[in-house]
């Protein structure tokens, strides 16, 4: 079964299982017994309005690949394909050559620490992959947010980039300091 089918019915089924659903159901048993049946012009069919809603919320969900596939568009310049996260994607092109080579580097120093170690060559491969990209980082990530401490644009990039990959351990995350 298609999975934009699947979610709808699912959504469906949630509703109609729901405690509320039930107390409603409890609710117009209790009736029926104590009040005479609606005449069949007042009763109304189920509204197809839950189906027809989860449909549309399937709908406007994107999809993380398309989404990467239109920043990546839309960016202004060649990413390479080392930089993954939607929010570095969409900051790569307003940064200086430097920070741009640390923040490839740190995307694949995360891409690489996600991995799962299955054997020991994976483990081995693993683990030069660490040595190679994640090694220093703290260091790399101060050197830069020291470099460009003049300039509050990249400060500021510099302070969401460290805050999504837990780089303030050598630095500080002050704001922009006000220029003399």
């Amino acid at each position: 079964m298609n999975l934009r089918l699947t979610l709808p019915v699912l959504l469906v089924l949630l509703a109609a299982c729901s405690p509320r659903a039930a107390e409603q159901q409890v609710d117009a048993a209790a009736a029926d017994t104590v009040a005479p049946a609606p005449e069949p012009a007042a009763v109304t069919q189920p509204s197809a309005a839950p189906e027809a809603a989860a449909t549309a919320a399937v709908a406007e969900t994107p999809d993380p690949f398309e989404e990467l596939q239109r920043a990546r568009a839309d960016a202004g310049c060649e990413i390479p394909d080392d930089v993954y996260d939607l929010d570095d994607i969409r900051l790569y092109c307003t940064l200086p050559a430097d920070v741009r080579t640390f923040l490839a580097r740190e995307n694949t120093c995360q891409h690489f620490a996600g991995e799962e170690p299955y054997d020991d060559a994976r483990r081995a491969e693993l683990e030069q992959a660490s040595a190679d990209y994640c090694d220093g980082r703290e260091q790399r990530f101060a050197d830069l947010f020291e470099q460009h401490r003049d300039d509050c644009s990249i400060r500021g990039a510099l302070i969401d980039i460290g805050n999504r990959y837990d780089l303030f351990t050598l630095v500080a995350p002050d704001p922009c300091r006000a220029q003399d």
